[in-house]
């Protein structure tokens, strides 16, 4: 009961994400401290992005760009 329960408030919070995740020019990885263009090719799960809006706002933030995308 417990595990859905999860799942259920995790996808409620990446449908209600997802809108702004796209609404930016960029999306940053809090894992790796990449960012990417949101049309990169290595992104498989934008949930887990950070949405960024400017290239010196990623910067700032001590994220390195992406070597497939080249931001």
């Amino acid at each position: 009961m417990m595990k859905k329960l999860t799942l259920f408030l995790a996808m409620i919070c990446v449908l209600s994400s997802a809108g702004t995740a796209f609404a930016a020019d960029y999306l940053g990885n809090p894992r790796s401290m990449k960012f990417h263009y949101t049309t990169c090719r290595t992104i498989k799960h934008p949930e887990n992005f950070v949405p960024i809006d400017s290239r010196g706002e990623a910067l700032a933030e001590g994220y390195v760009p992406c070597g497939v995308c080249k931001p």
